[in-house]
């Protein structure tokens, strides 16, 4: 059996009830058992799978609804929703355009609006949805774009107001305002509206778009990163900026090998800034994000009459010609396609799909993985000869683990550009919280350090202008124990000396910087520990304030013989 909520509702098409219907209790509309077949394939056939009996949505004529399929006392009965949902997809859409959009029933009242129109207003459209536009702004009848378009049932383009809204803030806007009607019958308005802000911004956009149309590339080096853009005080990372300017200057590919989270586009954006194709284009592509039977037309473009619909496309090559190629994520191309892509690095050269003629291509391509191609490669799902061809250079871009004197400086520099966002609001952090940030070993690297300041900055209480420790991520609060534990052996003299100078030279120890004495101190804390918990890692890691997997790292780096 079939129940369809609400007498109301009907179903179009090849689902028609085409009146054999009839109301049941609770005005529920009741199907016999030959149309609840009968549908009940249609909407599979839909699905194009078996009902799924958790529900879920079937679209039928463009429109979407909700369903459930349940098994009752009478049968398997399949709800369907009483109206269509497609209006949380326009809700969805409507958000991503830049300009303010407003829609109002025929009557006035306002049923639905977008993100943009709540910034440019500052509202909240859940307290204004039915609320009719007068009680909204304080204006009269002839100054008001929708009322005019209701009133007339024409558009009115591009038209400036300056109105008042009920809280008192005063607008001006430019707004364009056009009748939804459906067989000609009027159902409501809807009007766009811009501000000075919002036109600057399509204002660019069209800059740019004529830029292409005649050939000419937009400037891209305001929008990418350069060398200066890269925070550190770390030896390893003057060295890494020191190599990358030289290879700039050159036309080799390069390969960037990093952890998720390092930087490597950031790295690669101030390669291409640095080098003589800077005032080129510099196209990145996210290789995991290209389905597979789009990779082709995507990075060699298609002609018309390729395959059906298809128009005349440059692709990624064409995209990039005298600039630079960036393919993140190399390593997760298909092996068929690293053959295409080879043999256009090779030839430096290529055809459109369906196209006939070949096209010339100078493009610098620079690469990043964040896994082992070595092993890809024994494991045959990595080229050699397509390795070789990318990995003329290859930079190695360490973990914020292995570089934690640049902690400090990141952590300043993201709490600024934080404060400047917020109008100003000065924040800075407690040492002890850095001491806390210095002890984490960062497997998410510099995404995670600038994730977390952004949680802490949004979790200072308003009477407060610093970071503390109760501020960061909960995961983080349980190293402040390791730290007190090292602390205790800095405090304790007597105890310290005695164990740390009975097993190394102290001659030797005066000759050393601070950082190796460091490493030793840390090393016989750690031994000790292990010592008094007869090995056990697990045990160790927590009363030393810190994860299993931070301190299985610091026994293999600090090469600590575990006993059996």
């Amino acid at each position: 059996m079939i129940v369809i909520i609400d007498y109301i509702f009907k179903l179009d098409i090849e689902l028609r009830l085409k009146g054999v219907y009839y109301p049941g209790e609770d005005n529920n509309l009741l199907l016999d058992d030959s149309w609840c077949n009968y549908i009940g394939e249609k909407i599979e056939y839909v699905l194009g799978d078996s009902v799924n009996p958790k529900g879920g949505t079937v679209e039928i004529k463009n429109k979407f609804y909700k369903y459930q399929w349940l098994k009752e006392e009478d049968g398997v009965n399949l709800y369907l929703s009483k109206e269509p949902i497609l209006k949380e997809f326009y809700e969805e859409i409507i958000n991503y355009i830049p300009e303010g959009i407003q829609i109002y029933d025929k009557n006035g009242y306002l049923l639905n609006s977008n993100s943009a129109s709540e910034i440019l207003q500052n509202y909240n459209k859940d307290e204004f949805k039915g609320k009719h536009l007068l009680d909204i702004y304080d204006l009269t009848e002839d100054f008001s774009t929708v009322l005019s378009v209701l009133r007339t049932k024409k558009p009115v383009i591009n038209r400036c107001d300056r109105f008042k809204m009920r809280n008192g803030k005063v607008l001006t806007t430019i707004n364009s305002g056009y009748p939804v009607k459906v067989h000609d019958k009027l159902y409501g308005a809807v009007v766009l509206e811009s501000d000075l802000s919002v036109l600057n911004k399509i204002r660019n956009r069209s800059l740019n778009l004529e830029a292409y149309i005649k050939d000419e590339q937009p400037i891209y080096e305001y929008e990418l990163y350069t060398f200066d853009d890269i925070i550190h005080s770390s030896e390893k990372m003057s060295e890494l900026i020191h190599f990358a300017k030289k290879v700039s200057l050159t036309n080799s590919s390069i390969l960037i090998i990093g952890e998720t989270g390092t930087g490597k586009e950031l790295v690669a954006q101030s390669i291409h800034s640095f080098s003589p194709r800077r005032h080129k284009p510099f196209i990145d592509v996210n290789c995991s994000a290209i389905p597979s039977n789009l990779f082709e037309s995507m990075f060699f473009g298609t002609e018309k009459g390729a395959f059906t619909g298809s128009i005349n496309k440059e692709g990624f090559f064409e995209m990039a010609d005298g600039g630079t190629l960036f393919l993140d994520e190399i390593n997760s191309i298909s092996v068929d396609m690293q053959a295409k892509l080879l043999r256009v690095l090779q030839e430096k050269r290529f055809q459109r799909v369906g196209g006939s003629k070949y096209i010339k291509c100078d493009v610098r391509i620079i690469t990043a993985a964040n896994e082992n191609l070595s092993d890809l490669m024994e494991k045959q799902q990595f080229r050699r000869d397509f390795y070789y061809r990318v990995s003329t250079i290859k930079i190695n871009i360490p973990p914020l683990r292995e570089r934690k004197e640049d902690i400090h400086l990141l952590v300043k520099y993201f709490l600024n550009m934080l404060c400047k966002e917020y109008d100003g609001k000065k924040i800075s952090i407690d040492g002890k919280t850095i001491d806390v940030l210095m002890e984490y070993d960062w497997p998410g690297n510099v995404r995670e350090l600038q994730n977390v300041i952004e949680y802490a900055f949004n979790k200072v209480i308003e009477d407060k202008n610093y970071i503390e420790i109760e501020n960061l991520p909960d995961y983080l609060h349980s190293l402040e124990k390791g730290i007190s534990i090292k602390n205790q052996y800095y405090n304790e003299k007597d105890v310290r000396e005695e164990q740390y100078y009975n097993k190394i030279d102290v001659r030797e120890v005066q000759s050393e910087v601070l950082e190796e004495r460091m490493k030793k101190l840390e090393k016989q804390i750690i031994k000790e520990v292990l010592y008094f918990n007869d090995g056990n890692i697990t045990k160790s890691a927590k009363e030393l304030g810190m994860s299993r997997q931070s301190l299985q790292y610091r026994i293999k780096k600090l090469d600590i013989e575990l006993k059996n």
